[in-house]
């Protein structure tokens, strides 16, 4: 199959890793693959590096119509048979684009919750694609609860990952000068509003308070990170509470760390979870979305109430307080990722949905 991948999103994050390894995934298959994103973007330079074909495409604007002809042209040259858009802009013209130069299959992969109830989104979601690749049973609910779409239109397909092996080990303890019978605990993802990191300012606080010997760890950049370094220097707790910055691989600090926590005030199903508990660390996380489908009822992470700091400190205290759970949840974590969330389980997935797709296509066009 030719496959075309679109994604807009300037910044790298969950959806930008999901496209890479599902492309890398598809090629190991035998699929020619395109990743088309903004040029320069995290997502160019590194379909480039895992030696995936691109296609710049400098896509910062909803209504820029004026691309179209271009993705057309590429798209009859390369006889591009699948189309996976990624923004609500890519829907918008790739998707368009796509339908116009007749290629066979336009689906869409959604994250967290992205297409608002909005009549605008009810026609480009209806009109312009075939499906809905979503990586969460939740959000294929809040989605057919719209009153848009047949229960086939939506595929849930978990993002997929290989269990790590020979994690670099890194001493985070010496390397932040942290005391060296502390307890560390790491929280990664972009800084914006959606994930939390105030909260987790205000359990350091607390857990200074209480004199805890906890020291946290958040790994990402984004658009708050001064004003979260400045809250943590307001409440005066930046000597055990560390903003170190993007890390290429956070795997190794995960690693180093002794539980990981997820603070965010929504969330579709979190490649940190997944990342951590491949690793089989302990995660205490809020309970948004899609993160009870992904711990089984606390059966393998410790779920607490969003938007709640005094909560989030108490699920950190009994789990560091009970090494039986603590360990409980080491060994389901694990469990649970081979179950469900390994990368080859996502490969097949995602080639049984393109060819089911276009054998469908193919049916309807004999008749």
């Amino acid at each position: 199959m030719n496959i075309f991948f679109l994604n807009s999103f300037p910044a790298w994050g969950g959806g930008e890793k999901w496209v890479i390894e599902a492309g890398v995934g598809l090629k190991e298959r035998g699929h020619n693959i395109t990743i088309s994103s903004l040029p320069g973007s995290a997502s160019e330079l590194k379909a480039k590096d895992v030696g995936l074909d691109t296609f710049p495409l400098m896509l910062k604007l909803d209504i820029a119509f004026w691309k179209i002809p271009g993705l057309m042209r590429f798209f009859k040259k390369t006889k591009t048979e699948v189309v996976i858009c990624v923004q609500n802009r890519d829907v918008k013209v790739g998707a368009l684009a796509a339908k116009l130069a007749g290629v066979p299959v336009v689906l869409v992969k959604n994250g967290l919750d992205v297409i608002k109830k909005k009549p605008f989104h009810k026609i480009t979601f209806t009109k312009f694609i075939d499906g809905i690749i979503t990586n969460a049973k939740v959000l294929k609910d809040t989605y057919m609860d719209y009153g848009w779409f047949e229960d086939s239109f939506i595929q849930v397909v978990y993002d997929g990952l290989e269990i790590p092996e020979n994690i670099q080990k890194i001493d985070l303890r010496e390397e932040l000068s942290f005391p060296e019978d502390s307890k560390l605990i790491l929280s990664a993802g972009r800084l914006v509003e959606q994930k939390g990191f105030d909260y987790l300012i205000e359990v350091a606080e607390i857990a200074k308070k209480e004199s805890k010997k906890w020291r946290f760890v958040v790994v990402g950049e984004g658009k708050l990170e001064k004003e979260l370094k400045d809250n943590a220097m307001k409440k005066g707790v930046t000597k055990i509470i560390k903003f170190i910055g993007f890390r290429k691989d956070v795997l190794p600090y995960m690693n180093a760390a002794d539980l990981i926590v997820l603070t965010s005030r929504s969330e579709g199903l979190s490649n940190v979870l997944t990342e951590a508990m491949s690793l089989g660390k302990t995660c205490v996380a809020t309970a948004v979305n899609g993160v009870p489908e992904l711990f089984e009822k606390n059966s393998a992470g410790l779920m607490v109430d969003k938007n709640n700091p005094q909560a989030i400190y108490e699920g950190i205290e009994k789990v560091l307080t009970d090494p039986n759970l603590k360990s409980k949840f080491e060994s389901n974590a694990l469990k649970r990722i081979k179950k469900d969330f390994l990368k080859e389980t996502m490969i097949d997935r995602l080639e049984n949905i393109f060819m089911d797709y276009l054998s469908s296509v193919n049916t309807t066009s004999n008749l």
